[in-house]
């Protein structure tokens, strides 16, 4: 059984076309927010996901070792997204954290239970006679610059819609695609790859992770979103 420790992740920034794939991210390693709710989306009855920027999603059952490989993840399914995750002392180790902005790349270092940067006096000394642009970067101040530069508040999915891929007709058909005009109804022959692939052509993408509607006819559903316009 692996070690475990408390676990925090902070998305500083994050488009709206990839929240539901940053938070599928984020309870997959169990953290989740608990702060106050958001009107339009954190109630019983919401259809659209909020992700919470500058907030913490937290887990105090979190495996040692998880943040690289979640971060692995969410550059992968979210590479637009920026964020910290840090993973507090546990037995005989210090903390990591670790912190990813686009177009920067990843940084990362010890920290403490606050996931404060830790740095040795020898790690220091040796920055004191570095260019100024080779210690901000050492000590993880040009991530920290960018960060700033972020603002924090609730983003939101896109609105979404519901689609189902009828394997054996090879057809995928979204529901209500268009404000209420009836349904958009695409030839889809072929594998999985294939079917995310065909309604790119009429502007949407998938959304979330493919589920079977029906076990006896072979419907499998999922959602999408409109692409978003450059």
């Amino acid at each position: 059984m692996s070690d475990t420790t408390c676990g925090t992740a902070i998305v500083h920034a994050c488009p709206p076309h990839r929240v539901r794939a940053v938070l599928d991210a984020l309870n997959g390693y169990g953290l989740y927010y608990d702060g106050p709710a958001d009107d339009e989306t954190d109630s019983e009855t919401r259809t659209r996901k909020a992700l919470h920027l500058g907030e913490t999603y937290t887990d105090d059952q979190f495996c040692c070792g998880d943040a690289s490989r979640l971060a692995d993840w969410l550059t992968t399914s979210a590479p637009e997204a920026a964020f910290t995750i840090y993973e507090e002392p546990a037995r005989e180790w210090v903390g990591t954290c670790l912190t990813y902005v686009p177009g920067l790349g990843s940084f990362t270092a010890d920290c403490d239970y606050q996931g404060e940067l830790l740095f040795t006096q020898s790690q220091v000394l040796k920055l004191l006679n570095e260019p100024e642009g080779v210690r901000q970067r050492a000590l993880g101040l040009t991530w920290k610059a960018a960060i700033d530069a972020m603002p924090g508040q609730a983003v939101h999915e896109p609105e979404s819609h519901a689609t189902h891929w009828n394997h054996p007709r090879g057809e995928v058909t979204v529901v209500g695609s268009d404000q209420g005009a009836g349904n958009l109804t695409i030839a889809a022959p072929g594998d999985s790859d294939q079917v995310d692939a065909a309604p790119t052509k009429d502007g949407f993408q998938r959304a979330g992770a493919r589920g079977q509607l029906d076990d006896t006819v072979h419907i499998w559903r999922t959602d999408v979103y409109r692409i978003p316009e450059d």
